[in-house]
């Protein structure tokens, strides 16, 4: 009832309005109807109220749609994508005459953000109705081709130059053709060299926005999904073959300062390229093989080689519906030859590895190295997303990729969009490969952990305040300013990308890269930043890994207590903590023996019950006879107890020796008798002292006059203690003294009781570290 209140409601609301305050409430009336069951919207019945409230909300919506305003037709906009949303495919009577209607609309000089709001709800439409056979029928395959002739209507002219009027919708109908394309690639084929035309203008110009390139290079991708059935692997490689000759072609006029050491591996790229003249700026005078038009430059020239490496790492990341080969080699062939060259100066290593021709200028040369952190960022893009398209199949690869990039590291750590792209680098590769395996120098790692800590120090409070004065000079407030804020994931996401990008590779590199290829100056500092950044994920990583010296000892302090207080309640410190570990079985004890012991015990019970009755009828309660009857029968018992403590002992978790752990072969080389059995030796050698000896002489006197057998255990039942041959039955007789006197004991609770006490032992458990 409440719900078709809300429904009349909106509904009078759009009738009595005015026209020119709709758009006002368009948005509140949105959330409204968002609000309402999908039941009400898709009711058709004729005797429910409901459906009638829904009939009369579509056809006002419908009539908005249809009218001449504007401001109808905004508001009809909004309200359709709103049910939509909302109801989805159960709202299906009036998709065709919306669309319609829409498409209408796109024809009309609306202001553009009107214009967004028809892309958005008509695109929403199609993909809805991809799925269902009878809306793809009616709707899609008739509609949408004339929705991409009026998307290309739209667009004209296609420019994006600064100085020009940059077409505002441009951006939005990229969008709607990159979801729409995948699943409707026979529709968009008749549009193919149209399409391709637009993005390859887009693409030639060296002003486009970031954004807009990166959408024309995506549809550019996709549209080789439009390709007949057949011949999709042939373009496929053909596309990848033409991006890699036409970036070696923008990468010999911008690098023809430098006298290179590449040597390609492609037959057909050692042909000598020939003189340049190096009195004209760099250029290309006609387009070249992926159909981009000329450049002329050192600025323009890095773009369209940035260009055609994002298309390149692009191209190999869009799944394909068939099995394609990659040349991996070539993709290779070209990072290394980019990230091979380096500015002068930025490192080390780098200083005296180039050489420069004579003939190019200084203004030359400065240029190539203005522009150089871009193009190594694409590369490391391009490298990037091999990792993480090909996963386990790029292994092989990995030792090449990770010498280049630490190559490049080491030359330009000095730009902060190089180190980010090597930390997102390096956070996608360490997870799957041994860096064990690498041959690298010994200060790799340390190095990137230094610039990774370096990094994150902009996340620790008052970090550039400390820098410049002396603690001790301020004595109280300065230890109070020091005080960390605590950080955490949320905080990472509000700091800079580069940040971000540190972050998510400290713990990866303390979680997998061995602790003798890190310093131990550089894991003190990871350490220290974890906890001052309460970074969950680096103090759990090095906890697991701790940094050990040669002889086994920790050469770190332990972030176990700064863990446990951050995150107390999360389920890998709770399993830290407090593992719950399976009860380690020490003897092996197979199931026939357990089942005889259990047959031989039942069996003595059995023998006992019939003469216990008939001995207890027939003989007075107190006399001699039933005392010497209990007393056999308490020995019986001491022995049935006996053989099932040490079944029960058996199946029970035991400490056991290192040496068990660690030699496999321990257990055969140790001696019979256990640790079990020593205590049972002991426990069964210990006389008490009784205050009456002659207690102890009728005990023995009645237990040599019964003429009962006592069963001998089976060697089941002792499970690892060597069995001693008795000589005499006094021994024998001893021992069940022995045990009678120690059950006796055991049930006396009385505080007076002078019985002897063993000895404590106050000394440390070290079965652990005996040799």
């Amino acid at each position: 009832m409440q719900h078709d209140i809300a429904l009349r409601a909106i509904t009078t609301r759009l009738s009595l309005t005015p026209v020119e305050d709709l758009p006002r409430i368009s948005g509140f009336l949105a959330t409204s109807l968002a609000q309402c069951p999908v039941e009400l919207l898709s009711s058709d019945s004729k005797g429910n109220s409901s459906s009638v409230v829904a009939h009369k909300l579509k056809t006002r919506i419908t009539s908005l749609l249809q009218d001449k305003s504007t401001a109808c037709r905004f508001t009809a906009a909004v309200l359709i994508k709103a049910i939509v949303d909302n109801g989805g495919l159960k709202v299906l009577s009036n998709w065709e005459v919306w669309t319609r209607g829409l498409l209408s609309c796109l024809g009309k000089p609306e202001p553009f953000e009107v214009k967004r709001i028809y892309l958005a709800t008509v695109t929403r439409i199609f993909v809805l109705s991809q799925d269902h056979p009878v809306l793809l029928r009616e709707v899609t395959t008739p509609l949408l081709p004339a929705f991409i002739t009026t998307c290309l209507g739209l667009i004209k002219p296609v420019r994006a130059h600064a100085d020009s009027n940059v077409n505002p919708i441009l951006q939005s109908v990229l969008q709607c053709w990159i979801q729409l394309l995948p699943q409707h690639a026979t529709v968009f084929r008749p549009f193919l060299t149209r399409i391709r035309l637009i993005c390859l203008s887009l693409l030639e110009d060296a002003w486009t926005a970031t954004s807009t390139r990166e959408l024309a290079i995506q549809l550019l991708c996709l549209l080789l999904s439009c390709a007949p059935k057949n011949t999709m692997t042939q373009e496929w490689s053909q596309a990848i073959s033409d991006l890699i000759s036409s970036a070696h072609q923008s990468a010999d006029r911008l690098f023809r300062a430098v006298i290179e050491e590449y040597e390609s591996n492609d037959k057909s790229r050692q042909k000598p390229i020939g003189k340049h003249d190096f009195s004209k700026d760099p250029k290309i005078y006609s387009a070249d093989q992926a159909g981009l038009g000329q450049w002329v430059g050192m600025h323009d020239g890095s773009t369209r080689l940035a260009t055609l490496l994002d298309w390149l790492g692009c191209l190999v990341s869009t799944p394909t519906s068939q099995v394609i080969t990659v040349p991996l080699g070539s993709m290779l062939d070209l990072t290394s030859r980019i990230l091979a060259i380096t500015i002068p100066g930025s490192g080390s290593s780098t200083t005296d590895s180039l050489k420069y021709t004579k003939e190019a200028s200084r203004e030359e040369k400065e240029g190539l190295w203005i522009n150089l952190p871009r193009l190594h960022v694409s590369s490391l893009s391009v490298l990037q997303n091999l990792c993480k398209t090909y996963g386990q199949s790029f292994l092989p690869a990995n030792g090449t990729i990770l010498n280049h990039i630490m190559e490049a590291f080491i030359a330009m750590a000095g730009d902060e969009t190089v180190r980010r792209e090597v930390y997102t680098t390096f956070a996608s590769l360490m997870s799957s490969m041994n860096t064990t395996s690498f041959v690298l120098p010994e200060t790799t790692f340390s190095t990137l952990l230094e610039h990774c800590c370096n990094d994150l120090r902009i996340g620790v409070p008052g970090s550039d305040d400390r820098t410049n004065h002396n603690p001790a000079k301020d004595g109280f407030l300065s230890a109070k300013s020091t005080l960390p804020v605590a950080g955490g994931s949320r905080f990472s996401e509000r700091q800079p990308q580069v940040y971000q990008a540190a972050w998510g590779l400290l713990p990866e590199i303390l979680a997998h890269c061995p602790t003798s290829m890190i310093s131990r100056q550089a894991r003190i500092e990871a350490d220290r930043l974890s906890v001052l950044l309460d970074h969950h994920d680096a103090m759990m990583a090095s906890v697991m890994r701790p940094m050990l010296s040669k002889d086994g000892k920790m050469r770190t302090a332990s972030l176990l207590p700064f863990l446990v207080r951050s995150a107390a309640d999360c389920l890998d410190t709770e399993a830290l903590l407090r593992p719950r570990m399976p009860v380690a079985q020490m003897k092996e004890i197979s199931s026939g023996a357990s089942r005889n012991v259990r047959a031989h015990l039942d069996d003595q019970q059995m023998a006992h019950m019939p003469n216990d009755d008939a001995e207890t009828l027939s003989k007075p309660e107190g006399s001699p006879d039933a005392f010497e009857t209990d007393l056999e029968q308490n020995g019986a018992n001491s022995l049935e107890e006996q053989e099932g403590d040490e079944l029960f002992q058996a199946l029970t978790a035991r400490k056991r020796k290192l040496e068990s752990v660690q030699d496999p072969g321990f257990r055969e080389r140790s001696p019979i008798v256990s640790e079990d059995a020593e205590m049972l030796d002991s426990r069964l050698s210990k006389v008490p002292r009784l205050e009456d000896g002659g207690v102890e002489e009728l005990v023995l006197e009645e237990v040599g006059v019964s003429e009962t057998p006592m069963a001998q255990p089976p060697a089941a039942a002792t499970f690892g203690i060597e069995e001693r041959p008795s000589s005499s039955r006094g021994q024998l007789l001893g021992t069940v003294s022995n045990m009678v006197s120690s059950e006796t004991i055991g049930h006396n609770d009385s505080d007076s009781s002078d019985f002897e006490i063993p000895t404590i032992d106050p000394g440390l458990d070290t079965d652990e570290e005996d040799p």
